[in-house]
């Protein structure tokens, strides 16, 4: 087989098992709807120092509820997160953050990237 047909099968494969895992769900396994009022949170993370950094905090939080969408950056260390704050707040946002080893933080003057 084509090495091109089997790496693009491959990251389909990732991709729906990736879907089957840490896509959002509710109690019933039912995907988890949007309340509709939202709000965006742009944090400074520190301390990654990999793909797989950001892989697990975009997976950790994503399956996190009231977590609508989370995009991590390793190259500006930032991420951009999107929740319903009903559900969830920046605090225990950064907290999750914090659990997972980094360090994150709304404030641009004391930020350090730790890499």
């Amino acid at each position: 087989m084509d090495k091109v047909a089997v790496l693009s099968v491959s990251m389909l494969m990732i991709g729906g098992i990736g879907w089957f895992f840490f896509g959002k769900k509710d109690k019933d396994g039912k995907v988890e709807k949007n309340s509709g009022n939202t709000e965006k949170v742009e944090l400074n993370i520190s301390g990654m120092h990999c793909a797989g950094c950001v892989a697990g905090i975009e997976a950790t939080l994503r399956a996190t509820n009231g977590i609508i969408s989370a995009s991590v950056n390793l190259a500006t260390s930032r991420g951009v997160f999107e929740y319903d704050p009903s559900k969830i707040s920046k605090q225990d946002i950064i907290q999750k953050i914090k659990e997972l080893g980094y360090d994150a933080s709304e404030d641009t003057g004391s930020f350090e990237k730790k890499s």
